[in-house]
């Protein structure tokens, strides 16, 4: 029983680690490279780019894309992160640039009503 206990016990602590925050080389699926590194925990994560940019990886298109925030949470907006384009990508995406006190602000509240959870 306490190794089954221990067990559950490091498990959970290992998947509620906070990112790795080294900065790493990532590809989109057309093979551009850029430099971001993970921020956030397990309620919320993102990546942010050298220049500022706030990413979220989409699994259908395989691309890094510019983040945005809807309706509570933090999605790709289906607009490719572009290294040194950035505003020109937005543009013509529609997508504005996510403000980094918009983003904390979320991430705060997902922690918090995260922890509501288990006080209950």
């Amino acid at each position: 029983m306490k190794t089954i206990l221990l067990s559950l016990i490091i498990t959970t602590s290992l998947f509620s680690a906070p990112a790795f925050t080294k900065e790493r080389e990532l590809k989109n699926a057309d093979g551009t490279t850029f430099m971001a590194k993970a921020q956030g925990n397990q309620h919320l994560n993102w990546l942010i780019t050298q220049d500022g940019e706030i990413l979220k990886y989409n699994q259908k298109s395989k691309n890094f894309e510019y983040a945005k925030i809807e309706k509570n949470e933090l999605k790709a907006s289906g607009v490719k992160y572009e290294k040194n384009n950035s505003k020109r990508a937005r543009a013509i995406g529609r997508v504005n640039k996510l403000n980094h006190q918009e983003l904390y602000k979320l991430w705060g509240e997902k922690q918090k009503l995260h922890r509501s959870k288990f006080k209950h």
